[in-house]
């Protein structure tokens, strides 16, 4: 599994509670949940790509990212965390592999682009699983911002997330019978955070297996949707407190937050996703207008 892109997220999360502050809990009373229940039995298929639900599902993940309502593309720091160089809308590593995969498309796309001459030390780096980034060099750092200005390259990014993380996400959701743009977006958020393949014990196959079981089924089953998810999300966060993943202790359980967001917008019945919306927890971030 690749370096799971938690670790920005807890520095976004910790500043966020310094400068918003607190905030409140969206918890809905039992004639809530059984209105939300009804809304979700006849939720619409999940959203194809490009559409309004899955620009939305992107500016979610920037909002936990980067505490930003749109993605992040000229982001890019290392945090010394193991990764090396951490870049753009979800996290590129330079160490894991992922941040190569994607200079190489954009090589592809635009053979003269600025980053094409790192391809052969992100090469080396990612077969060596290294964290140096000294060979890569501050002349890095502004390139990669140069390359955040091409649309191209922007485009690249969001293609490569969704290739990695959402399109299992949706083969899931279609497997499980998870029909609201909610749902998905529990599903891609979770395998984007803590794997998306069925031997991640963390991940987003696991914690639906294990969900599936406390349930006796799934939504497909006739497991009612908005139960289904609500027992995902507690689910989800005794992996994030007690992660069996290595190296995933300290940070997982400071961002069980993340979870707690999605779970608010279930129990405030934002299943569609429309805007505006309001991700809260600790992250107070209003998407008034989805966008990539």
């Amino acid at each position: 599994m690749e370096l799971t892109r938690i670790r920005r997220t807890v520095l976004v999360v910790l500043g966020a509670v310094l400068t918003v502050g607190g905030c409140t809990s969206g918890t809905a009373d039992k004639a809530d949940k059984a209105d939300q229940a009804s809304r979700t039995a006849g939720a619409p298929a999940t959203p194809a790509a490009g559409s309004a639900a899955t620009l939305m599902m992107d500016d979610i993940t920037a909002v936990f990212e980067n505490g930003a309502t749109v993605p992040q593309y000229a982001y890019i720091t290392d945090l010394h965390d193991g990764c090396g160089y951490t870049a753009g809308w979800i996290g590129f590593c330079s160490q894991s592999g992922d941040m190569l995969r994607l200079v190489k498309s954009y090589n592809a796309a635009a053979p003269h682009n600025v980053l094409a001459k790192y391809t052969t030390v992100l090469q080396r780096l990612a077969d060596s699983g290294s964290e140096d980034t000294g060979a890569l060099g501050e002349a890095f750092v502004r390139d990669w911002k140069k390359a955040a200005l091409d649309p191209a390259f922007r485009r690249l990014q969001i293609q490569a997330g969704h290739d990695t993380y959402l399109t299992p996400a949706r083969k899931l959701s279609a497997q499980e019978g998870v029909q609201s743009e909610l749902g998905l977006e529990n599903l891609f958020d979770t395998a984007l955070m803590m794997g998306q393949g069925s031997d991640d014990c963390d991940g987003m196959v696991k914690i639906a297996h294990e969900t599936d079981k406390s349930l006796g089924g799934n939504p497909a089953s006739g497991v009612d949707e908005a139960k289904w998810l609500a027992r995902f999300n507690t689910v989800r966060q005794k992996h994030m407190k007690r992660p069996c993943t290595p190296g995933r202790g300290n940070d997982w359980p400071q961002a069980v937050d993340r979870s707690q967001a999605l779970q608010e917008l279930a129990d405030r019945g934002e299943w569609d996703l429309k805007a505006p919306l309001t991700v809260g927890a600790d992250f107070k971030r209003t998407i008034s207008r989805p966008q990539d």
